[in-house]
């Protein structure tokens, strides 16, 4: 029991099964916040970095290290944190790490030197890996029946597209009108609402402690996960070919090797066999993974030939990507619609057809291209392509999941969803620089060099659309109300 329960146990919460439909709504509502905060302040974050490093004397490199521990360790922590919702519970833990996310806020913003605002974001990282992964495993066990989960999917997936426009957009209002600490202030209002309403809506749950822990697995399964998107992150600022590179990412197969083997000998694994050899998490989980490989890049290389190539600032580039994010909110509805009517390999088709023809709309970008008539229309289709395909994943991923292994389920999807824009950025920026740098050697123009490198990124993300396809014919079928969600 934490101190938070502790304190508060006499405040009667409802049983899973005593909820009623507008109390699961409520909650929904309540839980869905965390992607919400996640995305906005990752959006204020990135708008800030500039001012963080003139204000607290930091270098180039270091700076990029706010960034960069928030996406190594949330990627790192994300498998760990759902199978620990399904341990000491999900209830539990979701409220513990709220406390530790508005925690690590104040500390980033009262940040006085560089590594201080590093630790902090570590700390925030760490909170926001276990937190995500008990939110959606809240909203998986409230919500049973396939249809009443696909909607809820739809509203978790449309909170976190509001906060990631939020992000981009309040993100250059907070650094021009106000002070960038300010972009970690306001997490602590919110969490504590999110907090005392938390304790009245979301259902109690014991968890399961009686499966034991295999912390050897999650030692190697996590140090295997940092390593591998450490490593990517490494490769989009260091290539391929780098010896150091090389040697982190092949410690993180190593460390995913070893984790199997021990998940095949301990008497408790931290992913049950049986989940891993479910199809619809798998294929779900793929799913994930493709559509965050395809479409993040879109906005940190687009931001970059905005700003390098049209010399849009920050917050007016912020503004122009905002059509990728905001379109979830358009046909967010739509796709859970379509899926509750067609199944989900209709309408994750239908998104990839979409994500496909917009990038290969931004392939032809040029120093001279216009906003309205060559940029607009590719991210306009990547935007209505995303929620389709990442709605259906979630929903496929999700129908595996019962209440006991809600979290696990919730663990996969959101790391799948993070490893999948490590190696995204990663192919899409190396695609980009290696491309530019060449053109450039041979005496092109830096600006044309750069607007093909980008055109050549936005090309394999393209790609993406082949695996995504045969990954729909395995795995994509239309799923049976009635059937067990075991």
């Amino acid at each position: 029991m934490t101190v938070i329960d502790y304190a508060l146990r006499p405040i009667a919460t409802p049983s899973r099964r005593s909820v009623s439909a507008r109390t699961r709504t409520a909650a929904l509502a309540v839980v869905a916040v965390a992607p919400f905060v996640a995305n906005a302040d990752a959006g204020i974050v990135a708008l800030a970095l500039p001012d963080m490093q003139r204000d607290l004397g930091m270098s180039l490199t270091a700076a990029q290290w706010v960034t960069n521990v928030y996406v190594l360790l949330v990627g790192g922590f994300q498998l760990l944190g759902g199978r620990l919702a399904d341990i000491v519970g999900r209830r539990r833990l979701f409220l513990s790490c709220l406390v530790g996310f508005v925690v690590a806020s104040a500390m980033c913003g009262a940040a006085t030197a560089g590594p201080w605002i590093i630790t902090g974001r570590a700390f925030q990282a760490v909170a926001a890996a276990l937190l995500i992964p008990a939110a959606m495993a809240i909203m998986i066990a409230m919500f049973t029946d396939p249809a009443e989960r696909s909607r809820a999917v739809g509203i978790w997936g449309t909170v976190g597209g509001i906060g990631a426009i939020t992000g981009t957009c309040a993100g250059g209002v907070v650094v021009s009108q106000f002070d960038w600490r300010w972009g970690f202030y306001v997490n602590i209002p919110i969490g504590v609402v999110i907090l005392v309403t938390s304790l009245r809506l979301v259902p109690q749950d014991g968890g399961d402690r009686a499966r034991g822990a295999d912390v050897p697995g999650a030692a190697c399964m996590t140090g295997g996960l940092l390593a591998l998107v450490y490593g990517l992150v490494r490769v989009a600022e260091h290539g391929w070919a780098d010896p150091v590179t090389i040697a982190i990412l092949a410690g993180g197969v190593v460390l995913l090797a070893a984790f199997a083997l021990i998940q095949s000998r301990t008497t408790y694994p931290l992913v049950p066999p049986a989940l891993v050899r479910n199809r619809r998490l798998v294929c779900g989980a793929i799913g994930v993974l493709l559509v965050s490989a395809a479409t993040i890049p879109v906005i940190v290389v687009g931001s970059l030939y905005l700003q390098r190539v049209h010399g849009a600032d920050a917050l007016t580039a912020g503004f122009m990507l905002v059509p990728v994010v905001g379109m979830v909110l358009l046909v967010g509805p739509l796709g859970a619609h379509l899926l509750n009517r067609l199944g989900p390999r209709v309408p994750y088709l239908i998104g990839w057809v979409a994500i496909g023809g917009g990038l290969l709309s931004l392939t032809r970008l040029a120093p001279d291209s216009a906003y309205f008539t060559d940029i607009l229309p590719g991210l306009v289709l990547v935007g209505v392509g995303m929620p389709f395909v990442w709605i259906n994943s979630e929903v496929v991923a999700t129908s595996a999941a019962d209440e006991r292994t809600a979290g696990l389920a919730a663990g996969v999807v959101q790391a799948a969803a993070q490893i999948g824009a490590a190696i995204g950025l990663a192919l899409a920026m190396t695609a980009a620089n290696t491309h530019a740098d060449a053109r450039v050697s041979k005496g092109a123009d830096p600006l044309s060099a750069l607007s093909e490198g980008v055109g050549r990124a936005f090309l394999l993300a393209a790609a993406m659309v082949v695996p995504a396809v045969l990954n729909a014919l395995v795995g994509m079928r239309r799923m049976n109300p009635a059937e067990s969600l075991q």
